[in-house]
């Protein structure tokens, strides 16, 4: 799945696009919607060619495209894949599906206060048709600087700024499998031309066993660009089962919480671009926790992910991944390629060759083919 970061600013004068910024036209910023998300926008603009950075829920460059009236901004996103899998000695498996379909909605009250609503359906096999909210946040910028920085607060339901999850590819990267979460927070931020903080507090679903139901998680990252197309950045949550992958099935079995660290490093120079990252729990997890759990198979889950990217032409892109895990998924490890096409502006084609295998079984390898049509407006 929405990265993108809450107040990035991202210069895209060279073709292959780091991050993408996700923002309100009355905000330089805006919290983050679902990285999966962001990084097909992100491909999508690469083949656009634009020298700035563009915005999935905010007005284009000309200012107009989205516009619905004086204060509201409406775009969507449209995501549709075929694939195929084949394990190894086992019977080759197909489906197509409506893998997004997302709606996003600004309203820029003034130059202090703005809002901003996300629906979201994913067509996932044996679950029914909803659309969810993915996000619903209230932003508000205050005036003067703190440390030199522009702060603001956002209070609503977010992705929490734990981890990046940068990705050229069509599939998310095990950083994002591992600890993408998603809860109603508040978030305080503190932009700025170099660097950016931000920290929020939120109430997880998952407490030790005869824990009361109180706001007791939070989350604090901190990036720095390092000039020109480098960026680096830290990100630090209290709790990793607070997790969307539910790490704990059973929280009686649950003593106390367990936090977790992630880093990543991004860059671009000329027509190539580098995203890695890693993620992983600062401490162990009870054992009984790890028996009880459907990915967590070991006591100190950990990911990374490495991903090198080729703009062959102004109109093609070839991307390459390398991403391993351990403790978590039975020791996955996947390797493959994605060659992305824009055929029309707002549209592209993809093409993802994955091959994972684990330690646990060496006879469990699959090999997939995922055909992508994604369309921006």
């Amino acid at each position: 799945m929405f990265k993108g970061d809450f107040f990035s600013t991202v210069n895209l004068a060279i073709p292959v696009a780091v991050c993408l910024l996700l923002a309100s036209p009355a905000f330089a910023s805006h919290p983050d919607a679902k990285s999966e998300i962001e990084n097909l926008q992100k491909r999508i603009e690469v083949f656009e060619g634009e020298q700035q950075a563009t915005e999935l829920s905010g007005p284009k460059a000309d200012g107009d495209f989205g516009r619905i009236g004086k204060y509201i901004t409406l775009h969507g996103l449209l995501e549709v894949e075929a694939a195929y899998s084949k394990p190894e000695g086992g019977a080759a498996e197909s489906d197509l599906t409506l893998a997004t379909a997302e709606l996003s909605i600004e309203a820029a009250l003034n130059d202090a206060v703005g809002g901003h609503l996300t629906l979201l359906y994913e067509e996932a096999e044996g679950e029914e048709d909803d659309i969810d909210v993915d996000e619903a946040v209230i932003s508000l910028k205050f005036p003067g600087q703190l440390l030199k920085q522009s702060p603001s607060l956002h209070v609503g339901r977010m992705y929490v700024p734990f981890g990046k999850f940068n990705s050229f590819m069509i599939s998310d990267p095990l950083t994002l499998e591992l600890g993408e979460t998603q809860n109603t927070a508040a978030l305080i931020a503190l932009e700025g031309d170099i660097w950016t903080f931000k920290t929020a507090v939120f109430s997880g679903g998952t407490d030790a066993a005869g824990a009361q139901n109180n706001i007791d998680s939070w989350v604090a990252s901190l990036e720095v660009s390092l000039g020109g197309n480098f960026n680096v950045g830290a990100s630090y949550i209290s709790d990793l089962a607070e997790s969307d992958n539910a790490l704990v099935q059973d929280a009686a079995l649950y003593s106390g919480s367990v936090a977790g660290a992630s880093a990543f490093f991004s860059a671009t120079c000329g027509q190539f671009g580098l995203e890695a990252e890693y993620l992983t729990a600062l401490e162990d997890f009870d054992a009984a926790v790890v028996a009880d759990g459907a990915d967590l198979t070991g006591r100190r889950p950990e990911a990374w992910n490495l991903e090198l990217a080729w703009m062959l032409s102004e109109q093609i892109q070839v991307a390459a991944r390398y991403e391993q895990a351990e403790d978590f998924q039975d020791d996955l490890r996947r390797f493959g390629t994605t060659l992305s096409y824009g055929i029309y502006e707002h549209a592209v084609v993809a093409f993802e060759y994955l091959r994972a295998d684990t330690n646990v079984d060496e006879d469990n390898s699959i090999n997939q083919v995922t055909a992508q049509l994604a369309l921006e407006f």
